[in-house]
This record gives C-alpha cells, structure tokens and sequence, in this order.
C-alpha cells in the first residue's frame, strides 16, 4: 500500500506519487505516469476539452487527473473527495484549485462547471447512492459529464480473476475487504431521470499498460437541454 506521509509529507509529489496515492499502485491496478499522461491528453481530445475550460472531478482524490489534465490545458480546475490527506495533496499540487473535503452526496451545483467527471469512483458506490451522485453532477455541469473506468458488468468474472492472480487472494481479499464492487451495465447511466434529453456515448477503456482497462468503459454525456 502506498504511504502518503511519506511521500506527500517529506517531498513535493511527483505525478506518479499523484497515481499511486489515487490507488493506481498495485496489482493489475498500476499505472505509470507516462501512460497516464497519455490518458489525460485523450481524455482532453475525447470531451473536445479546449483552453479557458473549468473542470471539476468528483472523487478528485489527490488530483492525479487534473493536475496532468492541467499540464496539457489551461483550464480551471477543482475537486472534492472525502478525504482530508488526498485534498491536501491537491491542494499541494495545485493551489489555484478549489478543492473541498467532502462526501460525494453533498456535492454543490454551484459553482457551475463546464465538464464535471468522475474518474475510478463509482465502483464503489451502490447504485442508490450512484444514482444520486450522477444527478448532482449532472446539476454541477454546464456542458458535459464524463465517468471515467467504470468496471463492466459483462466482464465481472474476468475482472474479479484478472485481480486475484495477479495479487494472490490473500492480499486480494485484504486489499478489497470492505471495498465491494459494484459493476454497472453499459447504458446504467443514461438511463436516469435525471439524464433525460441527454446524448450518450459509450467508450472502452483506454489506458495504456493498465490490466484493467479491457474490461472497463467510460460514459460522456451531453451537452444538456438548452432549457437546463
């Protein structure tokens, strides 16, 4: 498991510390830092993201997402995630950010973003509380909403073995204890009220040298009605 006193107490993170503090740092879950630039740089390209944008990333972690995103666009960035060390990293790496410690329930509509995602996060919600959440961040954003590697419910199995042999199932089952995963359908997001009117677009994964990505999809949604 990765130390976050360590290497966000004694040093100014790297990107990669960013990663690994995320939880990119195990098993089938590792993601170099030059891959994950690569993920960003076509994130920015798949939302047609441009200069001048505000994104704002529920579950933002210690920022990982938006500070490469940040290095690659001039955009304004801000985050939330329930926990107070992670914030701090962010806040750390990037201090014109607006960055809050805070449940993914409670989450603001205002101050409105252009593009509000979620990158690695709602595997761990059950669908209610998924279901909630994706409504405030439907309200949060002006343009666009984006869940990023969402396990995928048809490659349960293959994911759930993918992970054990790689990690061996007694530091499998120590790494999950408490951490069930939810695998969510194909068209699960759209298909909320709260996405009425809403266009859709369903993506494989797409992060070089992750294990895992094969197996995941991402959902962009937008732009809203004009009547939002």
């Amino acid at each position: 498991m990765y130390n976050l006193l360590d290497h966000f107490n004694s040093a100014d993170p790297t990107l990669q510390d960013l990663i690994y503090l995320d939880g990119y740092d195990s098993g089938a879950g590792v993601i170099p830092a030059n891959c994950w630039r690569e993920y960003t740089a076509s994130i920015g390209r798949k939302l047609k993201l441009k200069d001048g944008m505000s994104v704002f990333e529920m579950g933002c972690g210690s920022g990982a997402l938006l500070y490469s995103t940040s290095k690659q666009y001039d955009i304004q960035v801000g985050g939330m995630d329930y926990a107070e060390g992670l914030i701090e990293a962010a806040r750390k790496v990037m201090p014109a950010g607006a960055f809050e410690a805070k449940e993914a329930c409670d989450l603001d509509a205002e101050p409105h973003y252009d593009l509000v995602i979620a990158n690695g996060v709602f595997q761990y919600f059950s669908f209610d509380y998924a279901n909630q959440v994706l409504d405030l961040m439907l309200a949060k954003a002006r343009w666009k909403v984006a869940i990023l590697d969402v396990p995928d419910l048809a490659f349960r199995e293959q994911l759930e073995l993918l992970r054990r042999n790689v990690l061996g199932v007694e530091e499998y089952d120590a790494k999950y204890a408490g951490l069930p995963h939810t695998y969510y359908p194909r068209r699960w997001f759209l298909n909320r009220p709260a996405a009425d009117g809403y266009n859709e677009e369903i993506i494989d994964g797409f992060i070089s040298n992750y294990a895992q990505t094969e197996f995941h999809f991402c959902a962009l949604l937008g732009p809203p009605p004009s009547s939002r």
